[in-house]
């Protein structure tokens, strides 16, 4: 059991209530279980020059993040994962989930994991990315096919 879970979940109802659900039954008693969504910038969505930083690009990523912590709110709330323990951030989601298990102390991360196939299982995955590197535990939940 874990006292500080991370469950990191794309903002699709059926997916993050998949993960989450899986997720709860890690945390020991007395423990707490946090929720992030990393969203990713836009030069990497767009293939925009990395080094373009426009205002437009700010508004854009700044919109994201707000629209993404919305709908983490809907998709939490029925949870019971309240404010507090939700998490919205901006940037590579392998390494903003490293960064935010060091900063806050989580000694789980959960993640889904689509299991790609063919060319895109050798681009890798944001579930093998979190693995690789991870400074504690994680546990991978393998994700139905409906649910991709």
């Amino acid at each position: 059991m874990y006292k500080k879970v991370l469950a990191a979940i794309d903002l699709t109802e059926a997916s993050a209530n998949f993960v989450l659900e899986r997720a709860r039954p890690f945390v020991a008693a007395g423990g707490e279980l946090f929720a992030v969504h990393v969203v990713e910038p836009q030069y990497v969505q767009y293939s925009f020059d990395p080094t373009f930083t426009g205002s437009l690009t700010r508004s854009l990523e700044e919109d994201a993040v707000a629209v993404a912590g919305n709908r983490l709110g809907e998709l939490c709330e029925p949870q019971g994962i309240d404010e507090q323990h939700r998490r919205v951030v901006l940037g590579r989601a392998a390494d903003k989930i490293h960064e935010l298990t060091e900063e806050e102390g989580f000694d789980l991360i959960v993640t889904g994991s689509h299991g790609q196939e063919g060319l895109r299982l050798l681009l890798g995955s944001t579930a093998n990315a979190v693995l690789h590197g991870s400074p504690v535990d994680v546990v991978t939940i393998r994700m139905p096919k409906g649910l991709h």
